[in-house]
């Protein structure tokens, strides 16, 4: 896990992560490795003394996994010959980026085992030859095949996630050149999305003497052609998106949880609440985990978590308290 190597700014002071950040990316490593099984998703419920950071460090976990899944070139090769005429990609070059249609995808005339790619860039057509698609492409997700879950592309959006001093500190440009062809939605984040925002732009982490902050991480919105999850608000009142049942959902908080969990209702997910929040609340939230326990067939996990957490040398912090099934 690379972002195990970060290190916590706090007042211009470098500090080791303590245990509890540490315990939320693991966090986020299980859900991604263990969301789903036997067509049935994990729950985990999690009692803390605060929640404040916690919700987004378990997105950062999930992230992780992305930035650090080694994708094969044959892989990469799959989602550039499933392009159709017309689709839209971005193109780069050592002058600029842009975007261009794809024209067709064909083998070459040069070099026999190697496809070329043809594009349209302005009123010129060009070619691609296979060994810089690497390189030199960024997928948008509306045009990837194996995440369909598409957002409106805007002109304004940054390309890529090179632009992140960060970001290309612990991962390797081939890391992050290849999740550019993976778009899409890897958790839903729900909660107070202001006070999400703010979290996210605090510069509280540093590596190699470069300042970092949770939005380096989290890609939620419109301002990338890249993205890896989607921020719903608590005071949501209708769902105005297509959920997919298999990405993780992760309840900020208790009022996240009472007041969202009804359109998530088949997705893994992990609730967070804080010790802090309204008793009745909480209360509330527990006796709901108990009728549907005692309803329904279920096994309980939590030893499953603890022996990840044991193989990945993670301590589970005191003051935490977990409690896992599916």
């Amino acid at each position: 896990m690379f972002i195990r190597n970060l290190q916590i700014l706090n007042k211009q002071k470098t500090n080791y992560l303590p245990d509890w950040v540490v315990f939320a990316f693991e966090l986020g490593s299980f859900l991604y490795d263990h969301g789903i099984k036997y067509r049935k998703p994990i729950n985990i419920l999690l009692s803390l003394p605060s929640e404040k950071y916690f919700s987004l460090l378990i997105a950062m976990g999930i992230a992780d996994k992305t930035f650090s899944v080694n994708k094969q070139m044959r892989s990469i090769k799959k989602q550039v010959m499933s392009l159709k005429k017309g689709s839209r990609i971005i193109y780069q070059d050592e002058d600029a980026s842009r975007k261009v249609s794809v024209l067709s995808v064909e083998p070459s005339p040069v070099f026999d085992n190697e496809m070329i790619l043809w594009i349209k860039d302005k009123n010129m057509r060009r070619a691609v030859p296979e060994k810089q698609w690497i390189d030199r492409l960024i997928l948008l997700d509306e045009e990837s095949d194996e995440i369909k879950r598409s957002r409106k592309v805007s002109e304004k959006k940054e390309l890529g996630l090179e632009g992140s001093a960060i970001l290309s500190e612990l991962y390797s440009q081939a890391q992050l050149s290849k999740v550019s062809f993976y778009p899409g939605d890897y958790f839903y984040l729900v909660g107070n999305t202001s006070q999400i925002n703010d979290q996210m732009n605090e510069d509280i982490f540093i590596y190699n003497s470069v300042k970092g902050n949770i939005k380096d991480f989290l890609y939620m919105d419109d301002k990338n052609s890249y993205t890896n999850g989607k921020l719903f608000s608590s005071q949501l009142k209708k769902k105005q998106v297509e959920i997919a049942m298999d990405v993780p959902v992760i309840y900020s908080d208790v009022n996240s949880y009472i007041k969202q969990s009804r359109y998530f209702s088949t997705n893994p997910n992990v609730i967070v609440l804080s010790r802090t929040d309204n008793e009745s609340r909480i209360h509330e939230v527990i006796e709901e985990m108990k009728r549907k326990l005692l309803q329904e067939e279920y096994n309980v996990l939590t030893h499953e978590l603890i022996d990840f957490l044991i193989s990945s040398n993670t301590k589970i912090p005191k003051g935490i308290e977990l409690f896992v099934w599916r």
